[in-house]
């Protein structure tokens, strides 16, 4: 019986000594989970927030116009405008496009065409042998400034671009028609080529000016940006062709003398005088030594050995043949006159009937100046608006048939232009024939309906202005 007492208080203690530790271990789990706890804060507050890459402003603009191409500049750059395309945002992506901003700009101002090439086709034996001028009109681009108004996100990319379009109401109409749906490969290639063109014109202010565009043969003037007037010309042949330029036209001759050429003397004139000797008194021609005065002594046909002058070799005349103000002048009875380089002008004609026929053999058949249908309305309109003499006056002069200059007081900025795709009247798109070969020797620098397709197909996709 004592034995059962002594192991059962054994037993107890054994109980007691096992309980009274297990409070310790309690609390170092305890220690251990806090511990655990606050070094788990501890890592949630030394986590680096990394800030995502963003665009500015200004590339996410320029991105948006390149959608559509709305400046028609991409050219050559479309391939890589898409590889920016697949770009993530980054510090290289914004060189990429500050750099594709640059190209697209000059493609803008100096055009896609491929002017190296074009101006060594002109200078060929080929083209030399006809009189065939295409002024082009480049401008500087200033990269430095183009890109500090680029990075300045108060500085629209729109306002920008804006001052490198052309000023020419049909630039946008163009570029509006371009559409892969409607026109064929090859109308979409001309018409593209044409919305270049527009871009080398001379920059005026372009609210009032004149449009004379060879390939369709027709005279537009342009008041407000609006169609103020249009009517017809002829314009010189395919041998004898009409300078395409950019000018201003000063001031118009009342009753004008014509200034025959050496090259018309020579293949038309001296020929028929040789043959009838009334003919120079008949079409009121006198030969003088000084093209510019009138009151010049005459010089007599018969006092000069005029065959050695038709010899193939020669082509300077030391006599002018001049044709004084009369009902049969070469001129008609009003020419408008406006800076260049090759002797070339607009007039009035006596040769009415072919404004009636529009066939190529007869509205390109001049010696390169520009006969117009209407000019006694345009002489009207612009001693009322652009001179500060009344019409009456000036109609009493044209009467009389006295000779007389009238300045403008401001000048009027004239384009002479070689559109094939153009917008008429009408509002509607029209091809026309490449009578001059422009469209042959003028070459882009891209393939504008290949890269529309692609660029079409890209639209498509979900994710475009990022893949």
């Amino acid at each position: 019986m004592g034995n059962i007492k002594f192991l059962f208080l054994v037993l107890v203690s054994l109980i007691f000594i096992s309980c009274s530790k297990q409070v310790p271990s309690d609390n170092l789990t305890k220690k251990i989970n806090q511990e655990k706890q606050k070094n788990n804060q501890t890592v949630e507050t030394k986590q680096i927030k990394i800030n995502e890459y963003k665009l500015s402003k200004n590339e996410l603009e320029l991105l948006d116009i390149l959608k559509e191409d709305k400046y028609a500049s991409l050219c050559s750059q479309q391939d890589n405008y898409i590889s920016i395309l697949k770009m993530k945002d980054s510090p290289e992506k914004s060189e990429a496009l500050e750099n594709l901003f640059l190209e697209y700009v000059n493609n803008l101002e100096n055009s896609c065409i491929d002017q190296i090439s074009f101006n060594s086709v002109l200078k060929s034996n080929k083209f030399k042998k006809r009189k065939q001028h295409y002024e082009i009109y480049n401008k500087k681009i200033n990269k430095d400034e183009i890109l500090k108004k680029f990075n300045d996100d108060s500085i629209s990319v729109e306002k920008i671009l804006s001052n490198y379009a052309p000023k020419h109401p049909g630039f946008f109409q163009l570029v509006e028609k371009l559409d892969i749906d409607k026109l064929s490969a090859k109308n979409y290639n001309k018409l593209r080529l044409n919305i270049e063109r527009l871009k080398l014109l001379k920059d005026y202010d372009d609210e009032y000016f004149i449009k004379l565009n060879i390939p369709s043969h027709n005279f537009t003037l342009f008041e407000n940006g609006e169609v103020e007037r249009t009517f017809g010309t002829v314009v010189g042949d395919k041998d004898n062709q009409t300078p395409i330029l950019s000018s201003e036209l000063s001031y118009f001759i009342i009753n004008p003398q014509w200034n025959i050429p050496d090259s018309i003397a020579k293949n038309t004139i001296i020929p028929r005088a040789l043959k009838d000797k009334n003919y120079l008194r008949k079409k009121n021609i006198v030969i003088r030594k000084k093209i510019y005065d009138i009151d010049a002594p005459k010089v007599s046909f018969n006092s000069v050995n005029w065959k050695k002058y038709l010899k193939k070799d020669v082509k300077y005349i030391p006599y002018k043949f001049i044709q004084l103000p009369s009902p049969t002048n070469g001129m008609g009875k009003v020419k408008y006159m406006f800076q260049n380089d090759y002797a070339v002008y607009m007039h009035d004609t006596i040769g009415t009937w072919r404004f009636k026929d529009n066939r190529e053999k007869i509205r390109f058949s001049s010696h390169g100046c520009v006969r117009l249908e209407h000019p006694i309305s345009l002489m009207k309109h612009l001693t009322t608006y652009y001179t500060p003499q009344s019409y009456k006056k000036i109609r009493k002069t044209y009467l009389k048939g006295k000779m007389d200059t009238v300045n403008l007081s401001k000048k009027m900025p004239l384009h002479i232009t070689y559109l094939t795709a153009n917008i008429d009247e009408k509002g509607k798109l029209k091809f026309y024939k490449d009578v001059y070969e422009y469209d042959k020797i003028q070459k882009l620098n891209f393939i504008p309906h290949k890269n529309a397709v692609e660029l079409a197909s890209l639209q498509k996709e979900k994710n475009f202005t990022s893949f």
